[in-house]
């Protein structure tokens, strides 16, 4: 008779198939098909009458409704009464079930028209996928005490993680590398232009056979119908947003001929779409809003003639500057991360509060998608366990980050003295800057909430001029997020002068070393920005906005308080664009 084992098994690497991602397309695909692996090793273990743990799903129906938002690659489970010979035996049935997934997945892909077309070297991309994927397994008889057996089983995953497999590449050549990993060799070098360019791909650009698997999963023409928003979609989503129908529908008029070329299929604006601009956004690429795009589309359309966009560029032009607004190029990317979640479930005792724990985890997680697409206008990558990844519009991200943060602690409130909060970044970035990059900043800005739990940091990178990073706890009061909304809001009704940020930082570094120089620097803050203030606030007085920020220096410093005012402007600015002008004509 066996004895019952816990099982933990991981799989990855996550920088292989998510973090190295250049394009939205690759960012939802790496993360989709690694959830979907951990997705047949969970469902293979139920099958196989495992208790799981982490993730906590009992049948195939809750499985099925937690994959929407993601299946965490970390999965631990109890086997009942077993050999260790029935564990190897189980462990390497999961393996092979993740591989053949990735396999028949890139054979399905590999075989469409458009992916045929630019794949030179079908063996080598099959290889580079098989070997990509990273399974690690570990497992240990149950003791009386869940706990040490827990801490046995992830100190020997540990182990296990630093004894890597190296086995000879079968795909190496003389050819160059992927120009999205920059670790595996190209499998399209050598395709003509005209077929990268029905692929998918940019001039110039090669891919392995894992980044070709994530390029085309998502494509038109794949059964999961899975939809990704872009970053200018993010970007464009407050502009749109504060439009009167009346003026989208002058808009869609200005673009409509272009369109038309565009889209061999478009027979026009289906009136429906101008309820819901997420939705509406889905049906168009969204480029076409921005003047200084169109020359890229009419070459990837192979509109030769320069006249067909250029008319609309320059009437796009012209109308943005009757509107007396345009799109405004700036999305933010949120990365978020629970705090003490290693503390909590090394206090559990037993396997079944450790269960309960990872049941509060699996509902947050399926609340994420509603917080972040329905509530917000977000875009969702990837929600598993506490961690969330999503692409937000600048006229929501702050309220998105404070209700996710909100939400966390809500369902994974405890007595424990180490209660459960959570700490996000944010990314402010321009919608073309590099993605990869972006994402790194990313994780820069969570590291940066990580530095004293339960907040929130925001880096503002504009794409000239240095990064600025402002951040505080979700309990201060006001909370951070409030405090940039605050700020924005009164730079926007010019209570607060556009300059005032730049200033004070300047004038907090020369009186810093000064003594009494905290004093002199509230007095002189306060005088510039009466001088400075163009009209008073519509809720508050000039006065009252001004001893507000008396207040926050005197309490935060000059430094922080200019670091949130440069934070502030981007929202300032989409939160302008966002309001309505029909509500602006019924006040």
């Amino acid at each position: 008779m066996g004895r019952p084992h816990l099982l933990l098994i991981t799989i990855g690497p996550v920088q292989g198939f998510i973090a190295t991602a250049r394009r939205t397309r690759d960012l939802y695909a790496g993360s989709r098909l690694l959830s979907e692996a951990a997705g047949e090793i969970t469902q293979l273990l139920l099958n196989e009458g495992v208790d799981l743990i982490f993730p906590a799903v009992k049948t195939k129906k809750e499985l099925d409704s937690l994959r929407e938002a993601g299946i965490p690659n970390i999965i631990m489970g109890l086997v009942p009464d077993a050999e260790p010979q029935r564990i190897r035996e189980l462990a390497e049935k999961a393996r092979e079930e993740a591989t053949s997934f990735l396999q028949e997945t890139a054979e399905e892909i590999f075989d469409r028209t458009r992916t045929r077309s630019v794949l030179k070297n079908r063996d080598a991309a099959f290889q580079q996928v098989k070997d990509r994927l990273e399974f690690y397994w570990t497992a240990a008889p149950v003791q009386d005490d869940y706990a040490a057996t827990r801490d046995r089983v992830n100190r020997l995953m540990a182990a296990r993680k630093n004894t890597r497999d190296f086995s000879p590449a079968t795909w190496s050549g003389p050819v160059p590398k992927s120009s999205l990993s920059g670790d595996l060799e190209s499998v399209t070098y050598g395709a003509s232009s005209a077929d990268k360019h029905k692929a998918g791909l940019r001039e110039g650009e090669e891919l392995s056979g894992v980044d070709l698997l994530k390029r085309r999963f998502l494509s038109k023409d794949n059964k999961r119908q899975i939809t990704f928003a872009s970053t200018t979609h993010m970007a464009l989503l407050p502009f749109l947003q504060g439009l009167s129908k009346a003026e989208l529908n002058e808009l869609l008029n200005v673009i409509d001929g272009l369109q038309k070329r565009l889209d061999a299929n478009y027979d026009g604006w289906p009136p429906d779409h101008l309820v819901n601009t997420y939705e509406f956004l889905k049906t168009i690429d969204p480029r076409i809003f921005f003047p200084s795009r169109h020359p890229e589309l009419a070459s990837e359309a192979n509109l030769s003639d320069e006249d067909v966009w250029k008319s609309t560029q320059e009437k796009l032009i012209a109308h943005y500057k009757k509107l007396k607004r345009e799109p405004y190029p700036y999305y933010a990317i949120l990365l978020a991360d629970g705090d003490h979640m290693g503390k909590i479930i090394d206090q559990l005792k037993t396997a079944g509060e450790h269960k309960a724990i990872s049941s509060r985890l699996t509902e947050f997680s399926q609340k994420v998608k509603k917080i972040v697409e329905k509530e917000h206008q977000g875009s969702l990558i990837y929600s598993g366990g506490d961690d969330v990844l999503a692409l937000l519009p600048l006229h929501t991200a702050l309220q998105c980050a404070q209700k996710l943060s909100d939400t966390f602690k809500e369902r994974l409130n405890t007595e424990n003295r180490h209660s459960p909060t959570l700490s996000v970044g944010l990314a402010v970035v321009h919608h073309l800057f590099d993605l990869g990059e972006a994402l790194n900043l990313a994780r820069k800005a969570e590291k940066e909430a990580k530095k004293t739990r339960n907040a929130l940091a925001v880096i503002f990178s504009p794409r000239s001029g240095a990064e600025t990073t402002a951040s505080g706890e979700w309990c201060e009061n006001p909370p951070i997020n409030q405090r940039i909304e605050d700020l924005a809001r009164w730079q926007n009704q010019g209570a607060i002068p556009h300059g005032f940020a730049y200033e004070l930082r300047e004038i907090s570094e020369i009186l810093s070393d000064i003594p009494n120089g905290e004093k002199l620097l509230t007095a002189e803050a306060i005088r510039i920005l009466k001088r400075k203030a163009t009209s008073p606030s519509e809720d508050q007085s000039e006065d009252r906005v001004a001893q507000t920020l008396d207040a926050w220096i005197n309490e935060r410093g000059a430094d922080r308080l200019s670091r949130e005012l440069i934070v502030a402007r981007p929202f300032a600015q989409a939160l302008e664009l966002a309001t309505s002008r029909e509500k602006e004509d019924a006040r």
